[in-house]
Parts: C-alpha cells; structure tokens; sequence
C-alpha cells in the first residue's frame, strides 16, 4: 500500500488565456449574460470563478482558448454597458490542471492535498475550479510541467 489517494486521472489543457471581468454593478447578470453570450458564440470556457469583493462589486475570471481571445474581448466590450463592468483584462500563456476521480465528493482531502502540493512545488496558482468530481485549476504554461509531476508524486494515478 502506498498511503497515496487513488484519483482517475490527471488533465492538462495548454493554450489558454485568463480573463477578468472585474468591478460590474451587482443585480445587473454579470454570469449569466456574459457566460451566455460566450456560449452562444461557440467559446469554451474553462476554469469558471465568479466572487463579489469587499465592495460589493461582482467579477469574473474564466479561461479560454487562445485563438478566441479577439472574439472573447469583443463580446465582453459590446457587454461592458449592460453589465456595468469597470475594468476587462486577460494573461496570455496558462494550462488548466485537472485531477478527477469518482468519489472526490466522499473524501475532504482532495483539494487540500492538490494545492498544498502546488504550494510546496511553487507552483502559482491563477484560479481555481471544483466541481463533485474534479479539482481544476489555472496556472503559468511554464509551470505545469512542475505541477503534474508533482501531483503524480502525491496522487495514485493510472
């Protein structure tokens, strides 16, 4: 027995670009209009945060594929009325990690294990996303190489 937590695999999606959506008027669908809109247009999103700050304003973090970052930028700008939005900016050059399993919702120590992995691995940490079977987040591209290998240190993978 290894003592390590069996998971079902490990993703790795290149490629990406992080957007913000920061700063939009509370009650004006900030979510829901802007994940509709890119969604109606074909965009993938992955790695989806939604949080309101300290001054009760919403933001928005998400990652898409590269090559629809032109397209992305322009919905958001015909949006930046609507939803009141005061500020929109990406980071080029991240990879979402994934690492999923079956039964992640029995066991509290999945995402803790992953990102005090990642601390102690130095690797940073843009976003993250989790769901009753995966842990996801967004990191620099020349950094997930460090990520997976430690992972696959820490986790049973297949």
């Amino acid at each position: 027995m290894t003592g390590k937590i069996a998971v079902g695999g490990i993703t790795r999606v290149d490629g990406l670009v992080k957007v913000r959506v920061l700063g939009a008027a509370a009650g004006h669908g900030l979510a829901g209009r802007t994940l509709s809109s890119l969604g109606l247009k074909g965009i993938n999103l992955n790695c989806v945060t939604s949080f309101t700050d300290s001054e009760g304003a919403n933001n928005l973090s998400f990652a898409i594929h590269a090559d629809d970052l032109d397209q992305t930028l322009g919905i958001l700008q015909s949006l930046q009325d609507e939803i009141q939005a005061g500020k929109v900016d990406y980071e080029r050059g991240c990879t979402s990690i994934s690492v999923y399993g079956p039964h992640f919702s029995e066991r509290p120590a999945i995402a803790g294990t992953v990102f005090e992995t990642m601390s102690n691995a130095k690797v940073e940490i843009l976003m993250i996303s989790t769901s009753f079977s995966t842990v996801s987040f967004l990191t620099y591209t020349d950094q997930a190489t460090v990520a997976i290998d430690h992972l696959r240190e820490e986790f049973l993978v297949p």
